[in-house]
């Protein structure tokens, strides 16, 4: 087969289409590795990776290479390749002129990404380098993720209820670390599923689950600081909430709080049967309604703005565990998505 194509530039890099007849006879896809080289009289081949020659490859580490030209959309790419599992960054840039904006954006990603570090700078590039192991204990980062989010939404609650102004706003720190420890697992999770034929099917099945189970761990986590930066609102401007109402949200929060902890951050020797998996969903449904009702109810009293956004934070966090339920059919719930 002999064809001409023409290259694309993409960035600050030039690509070739790779005919599909050539894919499907070595069942490769987007994601997979091949091996590039030069022959002796220039002409470039590019052949399928060996398995044994991959399993080096992985183990020595992913590097790539971006071109900036906007250092304010930089944040992205560095967000991008790190979940992607790349171990060695090399940003490249035109002119000295952008160097301090590439630095202020590389400080920002380093107080997100745990383990990115500065390994090699010029006038022209700097070198970024992953350096902490991924070979973790994934259920245990579940676990302390899960942990870290139920701290902040019950205490954004307690604040509220007591009027703790310096409770709320160190519920919007612990973000932070919410945000960290969620980068760090999903990486670890896709490091693992980069070498797919070491895993077995079911082990597979549970890091894709257990990466869509993450998210909405972190989603909770999401809510939780909006609900606390709605309390720091309300408490600093002294707003009234009516005890029974107050009330009503505490009933609603200690409902789902009950489903969370029986499911995110216990583990069951046996799956949940389908009486108890409806029951709960029915829980968080139910939750959700409550305090949407509730928010429609005050929605017209402007004094009572912030109120409605916390109402709407729980309605969330409500549906999120609703969405990690939707994950668990009984049959494969014990062996897939139920952590400590």
């Amino acid at each position: 087969m002999k064809r001409i194509y023409r290259l694309q530039s993409i960035g600050g890099s030039v690509y070739v289409a790779i005919p599909k007849e050539w894919l499907r006879r070595f069942n490769l896809d987007k994601g997979a590795a091949v091996e590039v080289f030069i022959d002796s009289d220039g002409g470039l081949k590019i052949q399928p990776l060996k398995k044994e020659v991959r399993q080096e490859e992985l183990s020595r580490g992913l590097e790539i290479e971006i071109f900036v030209e906007k250092p304010a959309d930089m944040l992205t790419s560095l967000l991008t390749v790190y979940l992607r599992g790349f171990d060695l960054i090399t940003l490249k840039f035109s002119s000295g002129s952008i160097e301090k904006e590439v630095k202020d954006v590389i400080n920002v990603a380093k107080d997100l990404l745990l383990g990115l570090e500065t390994i090699d700078e010029g006038s022209n590039y700097i070198v970024l380098k992953v350096l902490v192991t991924e070979d973790v204990n994934v259920n245990q980062l579940v676990r302390n993720l899960s942990k870290i989010v139920r701290s902040m939404y019950l205490d954004a609650l307690q604040a509220l209820d007591q009027r703790d102004l310096e409770l709320a706003k160190a519920v919007t720190l612990r973000d932070r670390d919410v945000n960290r420890l969620y980068f760090f697992t999903a990486r670890a999770i896709r490091k693992r599923m980069l070498n797919p034929e070491a895993i077995e099917p079911k082990a597979l099945l549970k890091l894709i689950d257990t990466r869509m189970l993450v998210k909405f761990i972190e989603s909770i986590g999401d809510e939780a600081k909006d609900a606390a930066i709605a309390s720091i609102e309300i408490i600093s401007k002294k707003l009234n909430i009516p005890r029974e109402r107050m009330e009503l949200v505490k009933e609603g929060v200690t409902k789902i709080d009950n489903v969370y902890k029986s499911t995110v951050m216990k583990v069951h020797d046996k799956a949940l049967d389908v009486a108890e998996l409806r029951e709960y969903m029915s829980t968080c449904s139910h939750v959700n309604e409550t305090l949407r009702h509730l928010r429609f109810t005050i929605a017209e009293q402007s004094s009572l703005y912030w109120f409605t956004e916390f109402l709407r934070s729980y309605e969330n966090i409500a549906m999120h565990i609703y969405d990690i339920l939707n994950l668990m059919p009984p049959e494969i719930a014990s062996s897939t998505m139920i952590y400590e």
